[in-house]
């Protein structure tokens, strides 16, 4: 054990259950099931996290009522005993590599969407769900259960429990945050009944209660329950105040409930400029709200907090972890997109390797991904997450070749550690003098905090691996073939896009701007995506006039919705002005004239004009080669690429082939 981290590593208990260590794996959708089944994917995915060291795993939101209690089609399931035996298989593999198994069993209430469910959801009360950040979206107003339903879905949960312990759980835990139903009763704007389910806290948490009480009739005192609360509910109209959540909190405990996942919930209609991402959010974020419940419920009862509080929030750092635990802020940790980044994040703290853990980076790729677009969750760090069975093997090279990379960027970095982890000799060659090509840029913007942690993890992959690093040379055909490798990668990057107009040569390029280009106190950026929407928030930000000329009629399209929607907010606390349906015509000297929708003309007064309307593949190396070179790859943005998750899994999978 890490003698530095001796409260993280050491054993800890939740009710009848001991586990190796204070580290939980939080539930994260990864809507990777086949019609809510386990499969081999969702098998390989948690038997990697559960051999990385953890101490409990609690798999993913799991439906205990078909088909209204859905938020995905790839949602896992567990209301029938048809899934007992995949059940089993899972807890089986999670059990084999060391850790606890807990199932996180849920309700999506009005969360749920008719396009997945095929109807009209439900709730505690006839109330639509407000903006969600996770969701971006207001659902439709849900049809309020009436008792009788309430009463037949708590009979689900309970019996989703009794089905879990069968396939060999330690525990479940029930979820009662963010837009599902357990949080949903818990909230005086989302329930605003008036019979024995609302109007009070005492009635707002008999639902939990009966939950808990059939669970312990069913499964007995040896069956672990979690509950995951949401302690705190944070919107325009309230809904879960701090002492809700201390009431809340102190009956559950009364009820019997082993241990209380502690969170806050979160709405907004529309976030303004103190609004921070998941990029910039603060280390073990959540553990603070641990400290209120032990005071609220010392307070309240002159009692110390008799079961354990799970508390975390981006807590991949282990020195906090270790003096969040170490200072009884809290009994254990949970960890959620850091063990997604990183499987085996545990084992690497525990073997003082902390300077090999990849960090999770807030990019909100693998959210996205699922609820957003309705495929698997991914990860902009992670190439195996989600991909296929998630078979986590690197395979030793069965000849080992000389390899050329061709760029220092995200894609080439991950071609040469996977290759090189594989036998392989390789060199890297970069014609800059630093690495991480348009992550670079990319970290530049206000809010970009956990990005900026990514290019020293992959200096140190580099020396780890004993790749070769060549830099300051930009590599021509005649450079390549005198190398005589057996295998190239070119990984050649992308360039960016001027507009075909006049007075374009007179505009700067957003990635300049970014690397701290001098701009007056007049700009304009032409291109409304992301990078023109970020450069545009740091000049705002920097008390500069700005607008945005954007030709289509959405700002930042192409980011995430929740980073999409933080980042406008913060363009308009930051008095940037946004022009859509709006496209530029010409630049002159102190000025851009753009034409509206309808055929006008806009004059901007402007002393600096970025242009910001994309990137090309720059595949001029690789076309120069690919006649020359019997085995040579074109991988990231040269590929046309374009994001994080593709560079690193275009870039894992040369590794992987060459």
């Amino acid at each position: 054990m890490n003698p530095k981290y001796p409260h993280l590593l050491s054993p800890g208990r939740i009710g009848s259950v001991e586990l190796r260590n204070r580290t939980v794996m939080a539930a994260m959708g990864m809507s990777q099931s086949d019609n809510g089944f386990v499969n081999k994917a969702v098998l390989n995915h948690y038997s990697a996290r559960a051999e990385g060291g953890v101490g409990a795993v609690i798999v993913e939101v799991t439906c205990v009522d078909t088909p209204l209690g859905l938020n995905t089609n790839g949602m896992l399931v567990i209301d029938d005993d048809k899934y007992i035996p995949g059940m089993a298989e899972l807890a089986g593999v999670i059990h084999k590599g060391g850790a606890k198994a807990f199932l996180q069993i849920s309700h999506t209430g009005r969360g749920a969407r008719r396009k997945i469910i095929g109807a009209q959801p439900v709730g505690p009360s006839a109330v639509a769900m407000p903006y969600s950040f996770m969701m971006g979206l207001a659902n439709e107003t849900p049809r309020a259960l009436t008792v009788d339903e309430i009463h037949a879905i708590e009979e689900k949960y309970a019996q989703a429990a009794l089905r879990a312990k069968k396939a060999g759980f330690d525990g479940v835990e029930i979820h009662s945050v963010g837009y599902y139903l357990g949080q949903q009763f818990l909230s005086s704007t989302a329930n605003i009944r008036t019979d024995e389910y609302g109007g009070s806290r005492k009635n707002r948490i008999r639902f939990h209660l009966n939950i808990v009480r059939r669970i312990r009739e069913l499964c007995g005192k040896d069956f672990a329950i979690i509950v995951k609360l949401s302690v705190v509910e944070q919107g325009p109209d309230g809904g879960i105040s701090i002492p809700d959540g201390i009431y809340y909190s102190k009956v559950l405990q009364k009820a019997g409930v082993d241990a209380i996942e502690v969170l806050a919930g979160k709405w907004s209609g529309e976030p303004g400029k103190r609004e921070k991402p998941e990029s910039a959010y603060p280390d073990c974020m959540a553990v603070p709200l641990c400290q209120v419940v032990k005071a609220g419920i010392l307070l309240t009862t002159g009692k110390k907090t008799k079961i354990p509080l799970i508390g975390g929030g981006r807590a991949q750092d282990p020195a906090k972890a270790e003096k969040a635990i170490a200072g009884g802020k809290c009994e254990f940790i949970f960890i959620g997109h850091g063990l997604l980044v990183q499987p085996d994040l545990v084992k690497l703290i525990d073997e003082g390797r902390e300077d090999e853990i990849r960090p999770c980076i807030g990019c909100g790729h693998c959210i996205n991904q699922q609820l957003q677009h309705g495929g698997r969750a991914i990860c902009s760090g992670n190439a195996v997450l989600a991909r296929g069975d998630n078979d986590y093997t690197i395979t030793p090279a069965g000849t080992k070749k000389r390899v050329a990379v061709i760029g220092a960027g995200v894609a080439g970095i991950e071609a040469a550690r996977i290759a090189a982890i594989r036998g392989h000799e390789v060199d890297l060659y970069e014609s800059s003098n630093i690495i991480g090509g348009q992550l670079n840029p990319a970290a530049k913007p206000p809010y970009k905090d956990h990005f900026r942690l990514l290019a020293p993890y992959l200096k140190r992959q580099i020396e780890l691996t004993a790749v070769r690093l060549h830099t300051g040379k930009a590599m021509t055909k005649e450079d390549v073939l005198a190398l005589g490798a057996d295998a190239v990668v070119c990984a050649t990057g992308s360039k960016p896009v001027s507009l075909r107009i006049d007075g374009s040569q007179r505009a700067v390029f957003a990635k300049d701007v970014l690397a701290g280009a001098e701009t007056g106190k007049n700009t304009v950026v032409i291109g409304g995506g992301s990078t023109g929407c970020e450069t545009a928030e740091l000049l705002g930000m920097q008390g500069k006039n700005v607008t945005i000329v954007e030709v289509t009629d959405t700002l930042a399209g192409n980011t995430g919705k929740t980073a999409q929607t933080i980042l406008l907010g913060h363009l308009k606390g930051c008095g940037v002005r946004a022009l859509t349906g709006c496209r530029a015509k010409t630049i002159t000297e102190n000025s851009v004239i753009c034409e509206d929708e309808k055929g006008g003309e806009i004059t901007l007064k402007a002393d600096t004009v970025v242009m910001a309307i994309g990137e090309k593949p720059d595949a001029s190396l690789y076309e120069a080669l690919k006649d020359e070179i019997p085995e040579i790859y074109n991988i990231g943005d040269s590929n046309g690429g374009g994001n994080l998750p593709a560079a690193v899994y275009e870039g894992y999978t040369a590794g992987c082939k060459i």
